[in-house]
Order: structure tokens, then C-alpha cells, then sequence
């Protein structure tokens, strides 16, 4: 399969393969398309101004001292995670 990418994409992915994150753009786009598709099953598609909010936002929790330990914020969503798995 062949994919033609824009001038802007093919400028990412050029500086994602050179700074080492990845060994080639096959395993990038495979990476980024696996993550895409479980966003989009969770009902997250974000535009690139909602992320940066999402992290300012982050960022001003996190300096005025509101935060969670890792183990507390992961046990508060494991629920989330049971109710979103289909049912087997």
C-alpha cells in the first residue's frame, strides 16, 4: 500500500525517525494509527487546540499543588476502564 502524506505530515514523521523514536515510518504510522483508532473508540478525538488546553490546563492543576498520586488516579479509573470493555 502506498500513502501520499502532506507536506506538513511528512515533516513530522521525518523528525520522529530522526530523532530515533522510531525505526522507520511504517512503525510510526502503525503505532499512530493503533493509538488513533483506541482515542476514537473511547470518544476522544481531540483537535490539536483541545490537547494544548488539555495540557495548560494540566500544567496549572499541577502548580497550584492539585494532584493525584499514580496509584490514587489509576485506581480511580479502573471503573471507568471495566465499564468501557465489551462484554465477552
Amino acid at each position: 500500500m502506498e500513502v501520499k502524506l502532506d507536506t506538513e505530515t511528512e515533516k513530522l514523521v521525518q523528525q520522529e525517525l530522526q530523532a530515533g523514536r522510531f525505526p522507520d515510518a511504517s512503525a510510526l504510522v502503525s503505532i499512530a494509527l493503533k493509538h488513533f483508532l483506541i482515542a476514537r473508540e473511547f470518544g476522544e478525538e481531540y483537535t490539536r487546540e483541545q490537547i494544548e488546553q488539555k495540557i495548560a490546563r494540566g500544567l496549572a492543576q499541577l502548580q497550584d499543588g492539585k494532584s493525584l498520586d499514580g496509584e490514587e488516579f489509576f485506581e480511580r479509573l479502573r471503573p471507568r476502564g471495566e465499564n468501557l470493555q465489551p462484554p465477552r
